[in-house]
């Protein structure tokens, strides 16, 4: 059978269409002999499962092929003309709508590998056998009068149960599906053959007897064929289930002989026990396929990561939330002069110098406890042998309880007297020119930049200066640390609307200096106007507080020829004075004779 559905051309098409024919013959007399009502119908479910496994299905040969068999199955079970050939036409409707919407919503390249193929594809199978089952009870009651819910019921719950299983039974035990699961170890076809034995013998003593109610017999062996043989354990295990079953059903044993009321009643129970049996199994065995999947692809990378980390010169290492070293590549042993199995569960504070644990240990701390997140410090270490050795330590929080991981770089070649000299400078210059509260430049950087810029070209320069407007009272009221948020606040507003040639510092408490080059007079007062207007327009919002605007008053001073740095400054200072006494918030321009010129923000 599975090699038939293996085939890819008119002629297995052809084949599948008799083999179809042959089980719906033997449905029909299945059925007869257990009574009016079909129990299950798994032919439709033999041509469905050949549509999705074969490329090359001969779909112009199929549909007629299908109407003339089906015609002659059921005018052969003695019904009229009209039943038959609607029968027939319900039968293609349901194949060709099940194929369709599984290829769509369900397709079988991830069949048994995800937990949602299994309800996907029992959606789409309700709803293929819903619409042929509107068609069949419409036969039904044209041809010989039997009420449309109830022949459509009949035929759902006939065909239904058919497809749901048995499509699944017939791809999983497929020869030709050469996908499979490479990383799952199959166990040998003794195991195998004894699961299955297992699963039927569990289905003989619940189906085979009448008095007890032993249906949660079939999970263990159900789910132990599963645990063992993925899909296709749980696929042969529920047909072997549903064979059992059906056949002491139509032979009037089984727990559901008890209940009182028409065949149809047992049937529907049984159908039931099924449909929990399907849901139960084949989810089961896609995550446990999942599961190997994704184990065997994280040992993959485990291996491969092993593979380039042993080739690393740089050491890479990982450490406990105590400390202690659980991971070293092989360039430890270089580094540290010792056998990697020496090192392991060893403090890693151990092979620092004395003078450099202090520091490396309250930054370690603080990344262990969650208060950063990554590290990097330049420390030394002793080796076995005497020798100290300068490294970069790059080190990273994992997850919490695990440490942290990172990497480990021998600088010493380049950790020459003079390098470290030039960064102890160049770190302490920037300390010295810089504002620590406001991050901008201070007064000494500022008039560096002064100096520098009127030595080489004097002819485009004016200075700012302007103060916070009332910033004593924001101290007053709120406290220091407010008032430093509006500084900073303020700071980052101006820097903002400058040039990139411009330069903004801090230079004394609320006051501020704007160095502008390469404007002429009126481009550096337009300038200095959007400055005003930009702080009295910013809301500072405070954490936990008030949101607080505030206003600034400026003086602005454009250079004139032979006039030196000192007599550029006093002019901007004594406008800024103007600008204060004349009510704040507003510009002064520093002119010869400092005329009332002003700007008065918005």
């Amino acid at each position: 059978m599975t090699a038939i559905l293996a085939g890819r051309n008119s002629l297995s098409t052809i084949l599948t269409c008799v083999v179809w024919c042959l089980v719906a013959i033997a449905s029909v007399g299945w059925t007869r002999h257990g009574g009016s009502s079909a129990m299950i119908w798994p032919a439709n479910a033999v041509l469905v499962a050949s549509a999705l496994c074969m490329r090359n299905f001969d779909w112009r040969l199929f549909p007629p092929l299908l109407l003339v068999l089906s015609t002659l199955v059921n005018l052969g079970d003695h019904r009229p003309w009209v039943t038959s050939v609607g029968f027939a036409g319900a039968n293609l409707v349901e194949i060709l709508l099940a194929v369709f919407l599984a290829r769509r919503f369900s397709p079988i390249s991830d069949f048994f590998e995800h937990p949602g193929w299994a309800f996907r594809f029992a959606l789409v199978t309700a709803m293929a056998v819903i619409c042929s089952a509107a068609v069949a009870a419409e036969a039904l009651y044209f041809s010989e009068g039997r009420g449309w819910l109830g022949g459509a019921t009949t035929w759902t719950m006939a065909h239904l149960p058919g497809v749901l299983i048995t499509v699944p039974v017939l791809l999983a035990l497929n020869p030709y599906d050469t996908k499979g699961n490479p990383d799952h170890d199959s166990p040998s076809s003794l195991v195998a053959g004894g699961l299955m034995a297992l699963v039927a013998g569990a289905a003989i003593v619940v189906y085979g007897q009448a008095h007890y109610p032993f249906q949660f017999l079939l999970l263990p062996p159900l789910l132990l064929a599963t645990y063992h043989l993925y899909a296709k354990g749980a696929a042969l295990a529920v047909a072997i289930i549903a064979m059992i079953g059906s056949y002491f059903i139509f032979t009037d044993v089984g727990p559901a002989m008890p209940f009182h009321g028409p065949d149809s009643l047992r049937i529907y129970i049984f159908q039931l026990d099924l449909a929990t049996i399907f849901f139960c199994a084949l989810p089961l065995g896609a995550v446990l396929t999942q599961r190997d999947q994704k184990a065997a692809l994280a040992e993959r990378r485990l291996r491969d990561f092993r593979h380039l980390a042993d080739r690393v010169g740089d050491v890479l290492f990982r450490v406990d939330a105590f400390g202690r070293w659980s991971y070293l590549n092989p360039a430890s042993e270089q580094l540290f002069g010792v056998p990697v199995e020496y090192r392991l569960g060893q403090h890693m504070l151990e092979s620092v110098i004395p003078e450099d644990r202090p520091p490396l240990s309250r930054a370690l701390s603080e990344l262990v406890s969650g208060s950063r997140e990554d590290l990097r410090q330049v420390v030394s270490i002793c080796r076995r042998d005497g020798t100290i050795r300068h490294v970069e330590i790059l080190a990273h929080r994992l997850d919490e309880d695990l440490g942290y991981g990172g990497l480990i770089r021998d600088i010493t070649e380049q950790f020459t007297q003079d390098e470290q000299n030039r960064r102890i400078a160049e770190a302490n210059e920037h300390a010295a020119n810089t504002d620590e509260l406001t991050g901008l430049p201070n007064r000494r950087a500022f008039f560096q930049a002064l100096h520098a810029c009127m030595a080489q070209d004097a002819a485009k320069i004016a200075v700012a200066i302007f103060d916070l407007d009332h910033f004593k009272l924001v101290n007053d009221r709120y406290g220091h640390p407010i008032g430093d948020i509006v500084l900073q606040r303020v700071a980052s507003t101006v820097l903002a609307a400058v040039r990139d040639g411009d330069m903004v510092a801090r230079i004394g408490g609320e006051e501020f200096a704007v160095l502008i080059t390469d404007q002429n007079p009126e481009q550096a007062i337009s300038l200095a106007r959007r400055l005003v207007r930009a702080v009295s327009s910013d809301s500072i919002v405070v954490p936990s507080g008030p949101t607080l605007h505030v206003t600034i008053s400026m003086g602005i001073a454009c250079h004139r020829p032979d006039e030196d740095h000192a007599a550029l400054i006093e002019r901007a200072d004594q406008a800024l004075y103007v600008a204060k006494r004349g009510g704040r918030n507003r510009l002064m321009i520093a002119e010869d004779t400092l005329t009332e010129q002003t700007a008065n923000s918005t």
